[in-house]
């Protein structure tokens, strides 16, 4: 109680983001809980019937399919925790059955049919290419390798001129994503039809180096302790982008909702994303690119 205002606050904002990894956590070993008694019963089917194809095509497929659960959970309300989309795509890579547990399962062709189908992943690495904001990125997508290049205090037009550097780096590799995160540098100069024009040329040039990959632009963050009219200029930013991307077939990852309002999310400097911050920004990216 003799802490000041500001530390309670800050204090509480702790405990309630350690208690919403907690609950997500709980919620993971559940399923997988779940998913080992579902083995388990399967490898015992398995075992006792190894020679009845028949049987195992009419009679087991039914039951397997009526003891697992696909019932989605029920949706939480956008109020009820600030890492919604982090959570949500954390649960939905971790959630998949462990090599070791599919190992444990002896099978032959004629039981392909009992096999839940895995989602191919798209081909491809990620580059991810931008500003300061992007230095503690660790984008996680399946069976795909990230690669991230930070430039600090580096404008859209710096980006362009030393992206293709990036490019001929990874010439011998199978790119099939390229993130772009860049601008904020540029708002301080009020030059708005400069920094349009800029992005422009910046998202040309990339298709043409890499007309093979998805080009994915990464909105502004929303920053903290700002001039009204340097937030303004920001919205401004992110809402353009946001309508130019969809307009050129370009996918748009938009990260304003997701900071609005969450200070905790920032350095002290109201700049740049702490570690924290730097997961949601990177499960934000990583969730776009999935299911693109």
């Amino acid at each position: 109680e003799s802490l000041p205002r500001g530390e309670r606050m800050n204090e509480v904002d702790r405990v309630a983001v350690v208690v919403e990894e907690l609950q997500a956590l709980d919620e993971q070993i559940q399923k997988l809980l779940s998913r080992r008694r579902y083995l388990r019963g399967l490898k015992a089917r398995l075992l006792d019937k190894p020679s009845s194809p028949s049987v195992v095509g009419v009679t087991s497929t039914p039951r397997c399919a009526a003891q697992v659960n696909f019932t989605p959970a029920p949706r939480r309300s956008d109020t009820d925790d600030d890492l919604s989309v982090f959570q949500l795509c954390r649960r939905e890579f971790k959630a998949r059955t462990p090599p070791s547990a599919q190992a444990s399962i002896a099978t032959q062709n004629r039981f392909n049919p009992l096999r839940v189908p895995s989602s191919p992943s798209a081909p491809g690495d990620v580059i991810v290419l931008g500003d300061s904001i992007v230095r503690n990125l660790n984008i996680t997508c399946p069976n795909r390798k990230s690669f991230v290049s930070c430039f600090p205090g580096a404008r859209v037009r710096d980006v362009m001129r030393r992206a293709p550097a990036i490019y001929e780096k990874h010439k011998n590799r199978a790119v099939g994503a390229i993130v772009l995160h860049a601008g904020v540098n540029d708002i301080r100069h009020r030059q708005s039809e400069i920094l349009t024009a800029d992005f422009m040329a910046l998202i040309k040039d990339t298709k043409e180096r890499t007309p093979s990959a998805k080009i994915f632009i990464s909105g502004p963050l929303p920053l903290v302790r700002r001039s009204n009219e340097y937030y303004s200029r920001l919205l401004g930013l992110n809402n353009w982008l946001q309508g130019f991307c969809k307009n050129q077939d370009i996918g748009y990852i938009n990260n304003w909702d997701l900071f609005w309002e969450r200070p905790r999310f920032f350095k002290r400097d109201g700049l740049h994303p702490n570690s924290f911050g730097a997961r949601v920004l990177s499960e934000n990216i990583s969730k776009v690119i999935r299911l693109s």
